[in-house]
């Protein structure tokens, strides 16, 4: 007898209904069925159900090339972004380098015109002492020179010996013995002449050592005035300067921790998206292993399947033909 040949229900398209156990394929479609107790047809095998390891490759292979794509997409956008933040970064470091270098530069030369001015006022300030103490050394001189003078002629009226001028007391005693009654009106006139001339020369350098003092405690007066506006002017001005560094310096340090923020905060998002690029390449990578091992055992089983039922059907005895529905 010869191989029997099995032929199962067929037709094109899904069966309406098939009886329990019995087999349909739909020849357009490439799909096989079985019916279940209730009469509906339970797909079982076939290209339309199941995945082809061809098609399953080339989805893999599309999938690898979408996430290729995706992942140069996203370098591409990381690398922009960091070259940015990069950029903006570098750009505000070197406007507040700039911003600090002229602010120093203006502090030194404010400092520098300060220390000028204060030098010119130093040195104007030690040249009116110095005059006033040169004036001072020449009266004290001219006072001292005028009571040299006056103890001068206070020693010639007691002991001057000069036979030309009756100025001495022994002059006086020669006079007074030669012409005794002239005398007294001479002793009279000379120490009249003596103590005037004496009392004139001590009131005119008393009135001079107060006026020399009056001029004196003016001029101090003056110049303690102009220490102390100056000192009260440049500490004013000094004060100011500081704070408007101070003030400066704060802003140029709050600028530097706004950009070390903005860094910090550009390092955690490279960091958090090259973790999230990481952990995606991971799961796609372990769902394409799964789909593939999916795949494969699937494949192994129909392949296992079919091979049974080409057994099965090659015993067969008779040709049995189920038919077209």
């Amino acid at each position: 007898m010869p191989n029997p040949t099995l032929k199962i229900k067929r037709g094109s398209g899904s069966p309406v209904s098939l009886s329990t156990g019995e087999l349909a394929i739909d020849t357009l479609n490439k799909s096989l069925f079985v019916g279940q107790a209730d009469g509906t047809p339970l797909v079982i095998g076939g290209e339309n159900v199941f995945a082809k390891k061809t098609y399953a490759d080339a989805a893999v292979a599309a999938e690898a090339a979408l996430r290729s794509a995706a992942d140069a997409t996203l370098t591409q956008n990381l690398a922009t972004e960091v070259s940015d933040r990069a950029s903006a970064v570098s750009a505000a470091a070197a406007t507040a380098a700039s911003n600090l270098a002229t602010e120093s530069s203006a502090r030194q030369a404010a400092d520098a015109t300060l220390t000028q001015n204060l030098a010119t006022e130093v040195s104007r300030a030690q040249a009116a002492e110095g005059t006033l103490t040169t004036n001072l050394a020449g009266e004290i001189s001219r006072a001292t020179a005028a009571e040299v003078a006056l103890g001068t002629r206070i020693d010639n009226v007691l002991s001057n010996v000069d036979g030309a001028s009756l100025d001495s007391l022994t002059e006086v005693v020669a006079a007074f013995q030669s012409a005794d009654s002239t005398l007294n009106g001479a002793i009279t006139s000379l120490a009249s002449t003596a103590s005037t001339g004496l009392a004139n020369e001590v009131s005119r350098a008393t009135a001079a050592e107060v006026a020399l003092a009056a001029d004196l405690a003016t001029e101090t007066s003056a110049r303690t005035s102009a220490i102390s506006s100056l000192t009260s002017s440049t500490s004013s001005a000094l004060a100011s300067e500081v704070s408007r560094a101070t003030e400066a310096e704060a802003a140029l340090a709050s600028d530097i921790s706004d950009i070390e923020t903005a860094a910090s905060a550009l390092a955690s998002r490279v960091t958090l998206a090259e973790s999230d690029i990481n952990a995606e390449e991971s799961a796609r990578a372990s769902a394409i292993t799964a789909v593939e091992a999916s795949i494969a055992s699937e494949a192994s089983t129909r392949a296992s399947a079919v091979s049974s039922l080409g057994n099965r059907i090659t015993a067969l005895e008779t040709t049995i033909d189920g038919g077209t529905y």
